[in-house]
């Protein structure tokens, strides 16, 4: 086992020892000497250990006296298998959910362990209080005033988004805000990328608006087709688009500017759905950032940077927009409850979402990196992409096996991995789509083991 491996499986039993009420608030923690001399491990690995502890808020150090353990509530502990099977069955309706998995790399997962449930149990006491009374009342349409606040700022400060908060609208979800924005630019005829986020798809299909699919290189959506077409509005995820993972380049994007500023009718639908969280290099800008003529339609969600269950997403209209949706009869009510929008309201106001965004990056960097690190060996079989932003990546397999052997390999080694196809119907090559954002630290090595063996063929000496 490498050191590395060593202290986040001592960090793992050491916070799980916290939550379940082993040490009390206000213990002394062992000194890093005695429980090294004791496991018989470096003091490094110790130091490594209670640095994550300490920074997630499990212990913390008194000057000359060592570290103790911080005002923690004891937790149940759930454990991953039930919840992994629980999620499965929710994502995929059909035959496969009686099988049951040791290790999955499911999409749309986070990393429930490290929510700061405490703080936010806090603003859901708030939202209740008697001073609340309002909440309790018809909500704006847009959703709530405090919310949509918080969200201008956010956007400002962290995608370089410039917006009033008369421009936002809350919804339950990405494919509530397609719909609404379809009925905003009544219908219009859409490019869409080729593969695609699958509400897109499915809103379009349902209200048989005509759309055209445009293939998708390493770059982002192929520019050259949308000369070639009629088509007016264009739904793409630049960020890190779903489901190959690629990044659309600086170049592009202004070539996609471009392209809507030069007819009044033109749009562009920005779906910036994990941007949140980008690894390596700089930040690319939203596309909304560079757009100088109000064109870009942007919208996002919290269902990364928060948890899927809150259900609130959001759209930034342009202007001119906004002007039509006022106009606009028999608009839908807002689904989210005015309660949950508070809530996020004042988790954001307070900092910690922001504090939160910056320790899942770290978290979500740490275990992408460890994935990478372990399958680099087999790069001569295994080539991975879109892996520079987000909560999942794909894997090309280049050493001769095919799709069923793959699958049945993964079945005999417990492992649930989808098979790109799933996305993209027209593909040949044998390419997954692993998310790993909701896997532990302590099965990382598990899992990456069993997708190893699953998918390389290993040599013996």
């Amino acid at each position: 086992m490498t050191k590395e491996h060593l202290y986040i499986n001592l960090y793992e039993n050491l916070k799980k020892q916290i939550i379940e009420g082993q040490y009390k608030s206000g213990d002394k923690f062992p000194s890093k000497r005695a429980l090294g001399q004791h496991l018989s491990v470096s003091n490094t690995t110790i130091e490594h250990a209670y640095q994550i502890l300490s920074d997630e808020g499990y212990i913390f150090a008194k000057p000359r006296s060592g570290y103790f353990v911080s005002d923690v509530e004891t937790l149940p502990i759930i454990t991953r298998e039930i919840h992994a099977s629980n999620t499965h069955h929710e994502q995929n309706n059909d035959n496969q959910t009686q099988q049951t998995y040791e290790f999955a790399f499911n999409l749309s997962e986070i990393d429930a362990e490290y929510f700061p449930m405490q703080q936010f149990r806090k603003y859901a006491r708030d939202a209740f209080e008697d001073s609340q009374l309002n909440l309790l009342q018809h909500a704006n349409p847009k959703g709530e005033w405090t919310l949509r606040q918080e969200i201008a700022h956010y956007l400002f400060n962290s995608r370089g988004v410039a917006c009033h908060p008369e421009q936002i609208i809350i919804g339950s979800s990405t494919e509530q805000l397609i719909n609404l924005v379809t009925d905003i630019l009544n219908k219009g005829r859409f490019l869409i990328e080729n593969p695609s986020y699958p509400p897109i798809k499915q809103v379009l299909d349902k209200k048989q608006i005509t759309y055209l699919q445009v293939p998708v290189n390493n770059t982002g959506i192929e520019l050259e087709y949308f000369n070639e077409s009629n088509n007016n509005i264009a739904y793409v995820t630049p960020s890190h688009q779903f489901p190959t993972g690629y990044v659309m380049n600086l170049k592009k994007r202004t070539q996609l500017i471009h392209w809507a500023q030069q007819f009044e009718n033109r749009y562009i639908i920005e779906d910036d759905y994990d941007s949140e969280f980008r690894y390596f290099g700089k930040p690319i800008p939203a596309l909304q950032s560079l757009d100088t003529k109000d064109k870009v339609i942007y919208i996002s969600t919290f269902s990364k940077s928060l948890f899927p269950s809150c259900r609130v997403a959001y759209l930034v209209l342009p202007n001119k927009l906004l002007k039509l949706y006022n106009t606009l009869e028999n608009k839908e009510g807002n689904t989210v409850p005015s309660h949950i929008q508070k809530m996020v309201a004042n988790f954001m106001q307070s900092g910690s979402f922001e504090r939160h965004l910056n320790k899942m990056r770290n978290v979500y960097r740490d275990k992408l990196k460890f994935i990478l690190d372990a399958l680099k060996p087999y790069e001569e079989q295994l080539e991975i992409d879109g892996a520079l932003a987000g909560m999942h990546f794909t894997l090309t397999v280049k050493n001769g096996l095919a799709m069923t052997q793959c699958l049945k390999n993964a079945e005999e080694n417990k492992l649930k991995i989808i098979p790109f196809s799933k996305f993209d119907k027209s593909q040949q090559s044998v390419k997954f789509i692993l998310g790993f954002g909701g896997i532990p630290f302590s099965q990382l090595e598990g899992h990456t083991n069993a997708l190893i063996r699953s998918l390389t063929i290993l040599k013996h000496d």
